[in-house]
């Protein structure tokens, strides 16, 4: 039988992180971070004196000025803090104290978890990440039941950061291929998980998942009609695209789909069948950069949908989806307005 790649199981490999000599100094100041943990989970509030031998002490620190520092202000714990203790408080402390020692080693790294260069930078602990990849693409614990449909997800940011770190990853190209098979809705697209409805970015996940492991039997899996003619369903009038038919439009969808049109060299024309082509839409892009214009904030940021929050990963979306429907020197220019501080 052959193997899928499954969400769900007990099993799951362990990784096992290298032991590095430089770092046993850690170990007798444990019983002091220890005693810290303690005293930061009761969100006790850091001292004013504290804070200046914090900020002194990164001052003196970064005298050397070939490797780089960083700020003071994000290796101490916050200046102002409330003294009502609540569950967020306690979380949100605790997250503070485990990121403390890796911001600070930075400036000190003779105190770091971590080995740094000649620069002042960490290295990159590449194969211990690679373990990590490796043990996505294997059978997961039961605790991510509830990710079931975000399999495509997970497949593809496993592959993704695999494959960014040097790894060959065409040999799960059979492994993707029987795992997205199951997800393909006759309708077109895919869903997030078996037997799910399609939606936009669970279909933007499994065709650049497919994509990337390459091989005709990957790409020829996907029913490019049936796919040409669901996101007929999802443009709008207005020049955006839902997210799933019925769904939210926004950016995402928008942006998704026109990387799936792009990259499987879909028809721009939009099916004769598309709710779109009643208000005298032919094209799929159509409306759409007037559309993505209209996302702009007042502050200069791009929003999901017109009137709503700017956000950063909102305004990669539009530009990149700006991007793919021309050349990024025209379009952005006309496209993306100016907003005088």
């Amino acid at each position: 039988m052959r193997k899928v790649i499954k969400a769900t199981s007990r099993a799951r490999r362990k990784v096992q992180f290298t032991h590095n000599p430089s770092r046993a100094h850690t170990r007798s100041s444990r019983s002091h971070d220890q005693s810290s943990q303690r005293s930061i989970d009761r969100g006790d509030a850091l001292s004013e004196s504290d804070a200046v031998r914090s900020r002194s002490s990164q001052a003196g620190m970064g005298s050397d000025t070939s490797q780089p520092d960083v700020p003071w202000l994000f290796t101490s714990t916050p200046l102002i803090k409330d003294h009502l203790v609540t569950e967020t408080s306690i979380l949100q402390n605790s997250t503070v104290a485990g990121c403390l020692p890796f911001l600070v080693g930075t400036a000190n790294p003779g105190t770091s978890l971590l080995e740094f260069n000649a620069h002042g930078l960490p290295y990159l602990e590449r194969q211990i990440h690679i373990e990590f990849l490796l043990a996505s693409l294997e059978k997961l614990p039961s605790g991510f039941v509830p990710y079931d449909a975000s399999r495509p997800w997970i497949v593809y940011w496993a592959l993704t950061g695999l494959s960014l770190l040097g790894k060959d990853i065409s040999p799960y190209q059979e492994r993707v291929v029987q795992t997205f098979t199951p997800s393909q809705n006759a309708s077109g697209g895919f869903g997030g998980g078996h037997g799910q409805t399609s939606h936009c970015l669970a279909s933007y996940a499994a065709v650049l998942s497919l994509s990337m492991v390459g091989g005709q039997e990957a790409l020829n899996m996907i029913d490019r009609r049936a796919l040409w003619r669901w996101l007929g369903q999802l443009k709008q009038s207005c020049g955006g695209f839902a997210v799933t038919v019925g769904g939210e439009i926004d950016v995402r969808g928008a942006y998704c789909a026109m990387v799936m049109i792009a990259l499987l060299c879909l028809p721009l024309d939009l099916p004769q069948d598309a709710p779109a082509r009643q208000q005298g839409l032919t094209s799929f892009v159509d409306e759409l950069p007037q559309w993505l214009s209209r996302c702009q904030t007042y502050e200069g940021g791009i929003s999901g949908a017109p009137g709503t929050e700017a956000h950063g990963a909102y305004a990669f979306c539009a530009l990149a989806c700006l991007s793919i429907i021309g050349d990024p020197r025209d379009v952005l220019t006309k496209f993306v307005g100016h907003v005088n501080p």
